[in-house]
């Protein structure tokens, strides 16, 4: 990984933790490889998923508990004419921030900690509330009927590519015709680059 696309900052990375809906667990099965969309919620370092007891996911991880885990957030697409004059097709690029996390996955059996779990979850996912907590003796039944397991990292690699390698007149080529584009996701991308740019 290029250092001027590192993270290491553990707020920035929480931050994004917060913000996606979801991401990639990948599991391995007898040399086999074994991915799935899943949502999530970090809880003091740790990132917890939930979902039924039984499953092809939950037999992998009884055997190996082994997993990798990957956040990615798009942004803008940047097209070789954005950054160059001399009509090649290498300068093409996709700015994003992406996440990858390494480590071993533990199964939550206390009651409490998986109430606990889920309310965070709804907390993320439907901030505005309007449920019963989790805490609720209503939930007891599907609460035990839901299993919760959690990713405790190892090694956690954050990259955000915004430009931050590329030279003044390149930079500021992409950022003009950002705002010629001028779409939502261009706007964010420009604010992004330049907020980056100035560490």
């Amino acid at each position: 990984m290029k250092q001027a696309f590192e993270i290491t900052d553990q707020e920035v990375i929480n931050a994004l933790l917060a913000d996606a809906a979801y991401g990639t667990l990948a599991l391995c099965h007898e040399n086999r490889p074994y991915s799935l969309p899943i949502n999530f919620v970090a809880i003091n370092g740790e990132i917890y998923f939930h979902g039924a007891k039984k499953g092809r996911k939950i037999e992998i991880l009884k055997q190996n508990t082994y997993a990798s885990f990957s956040v990615v957030e798009s942004y803008a697409l940047i097209p070789s004419y954005f950054s160059s004059t001399e009509g090649l097709a290498c300068p093409a690029t996709h700015f994003f921030k992406s996440l990858i996390i390494d480590g071993s996955i533990s199964f939550v059996e206390e009651q409490e900690e998986k109430a606990l779990v889920l309310q965070s979850l709804m907390q993320k996912l439907q901030p505005e509330g309007k449920h019963k907590p989790l805490h609720d003796p209503l939930y007891t039944k599907a609460i035990h009927a839901t299993t919760i397991y959690k990713l405790t990292p190892d090694e956690t690699r954050a990259k955000f590519k915004f430009g931050q390698h590329l030279n003044k007149e390149r930079f500021e080529m992409i950022l003009k015709h950002l705002e010629q584009r001028g779409e939502a996701k261009d706007l964010q991308t420009m604010a992004l680059m330049q907020q980056l740019k100035e560490k």
